[in-house]
């Protein structure tokens, strides 16, 4: 049986592969900042999607990852109903403060559905807007 203290390195090391693939999608961010872009993208899509594929969705992810997902989490106010892209993007953004939310959100996609079950990705991503399905890996 492993024990918790191999589980939480275990979940250190794949968190810093993680942001090291960020990273290099974004040519080359700081890990802070890789850091900052997983968090936003995961939280607005959390923010959209049915509280119920909310929860299927984090069950994949790494323990450390699944706090940073849920951090601030209102289940009663999702999901948001952006309907298009610019609403979309929009909120994105405000969490991204900035307005590269298009660019972060493309890296940080590639990133998941190269580390996690691709079904589920798609799952979540069938709760978007089609307007931005594009911006999702193929």
């Amino acid at each position: 049986m492993q024990s918790s203290i191999d589980i939480v390195d275990q979940n250190i090391k794949t968190i810093n592969t993680w942001l090291k693939d960020i990273a290099a999608e974004l040519d080359g961010v700081s890990e802070e900042q890789a850091w900052a872009n997983l968090k936003a993208v995961l939280q607005t899509l959390r923010d959209r999607i049915t509280v119920n594929e909310a929860a299927d969705f984090a069950a994949q992810l790494p323990i450390i990852i699944r706090g940073l997902y849920f951090e601030g989490w209102h289940p009663a106010e999702t999901p948001h109903k952006w309907r298009d892209r610019a609403e979309y993007i929009d909120a994105l953004n405000r969490k991204l403060e900035g307005d590269n939310g298009e660019q972060v959100l493309k890296a940080v996609l590639r990133v998941l559905d190269f580390h996690l079950d691709s079904n589920e990705l798609h799952r979540v991503k069938e709760m978007h807007p089609k307007e931005v399905w594009d911006l999702w890996p193929g």
